[in-house]
């Protein structure tokens, strides 16, 4: 317990670090990435205004993560990217943020996963109070009514934890 306190301000400096450096993070996920596409750091992703196409709260946390809720924004981009989609290149204008609140969550050798059913959203990105990790899809196709909004460390299915709201996305947010 006390050596996760200790790195936990070690890998937080880290993560501001990447993100201060000159072209900061930029934008990656296994599954929806394109080399071509690293001009837009993660950094601008995560500030650029969206609009809420869903979101849950709960006042009493769940699990041993202390998981409260969801929110799923629409962010329009600031150029169209070139990004790649199961498989095929695809335009896109639009990307969603996905954010899993509760908390404060660990920091860990793996990175956080963000899960929608059984499809990984993408990494998660800890917030600074540790209190949300965000991740990014530009696949409207994760979002869909119903669906179980997880997470785990690693995309290991078996050790996923589940926000105990499921996803209720706002008319046209998503695939309904």
């Amino acid at each position: 317990m006390l050596r996760s306190y200790i790195h936990r301000p070690v890998a937080i400096a880290l993560v501001a670090l990447s993100l201060l450096l000159p072209g900061g993070l930029s934008v990656f996920s296994q599954r929806n990435s394109n080399p071509a596409n690293k001009e837009l750091p993660l950094k601008q992703l995560l500030q650029l205004p969206g609009k809420i196409v869903g979101e849950a709260m709960s006042a009493r946390p769940n699990g041993d993560l202390r998981l409260t809720g969801y929110r799923v924004e629409e962010v329009s981009l600031p150029k169209t990217l070139n990004v790649e989609i199961r498989g095929q290149q695809v335009s896109v204008d639009r990307a969603w943020r996905i954010t899993v609140q509760g908390g404060p969550f660990p920091v860990r050798a793996l990175p956080a996963v963000v899960w929608i059913d059984d499809e990984v959203v993408g990494n998660g990105i800890e917030n600074e109070t540790l209190s949300q990790i965000t991740a990014i899809t530009f696949d409207s196709s994760l979002l869909r009514e119903g669906g179980v909004v997880s997470i785990s460390y690693g995309e290991d299915k078996e050790t996923r934890r589940k926000v105990p709201q499921a996803l209720h996305l706002k008319q046209g947010g998503g695939n309904q």
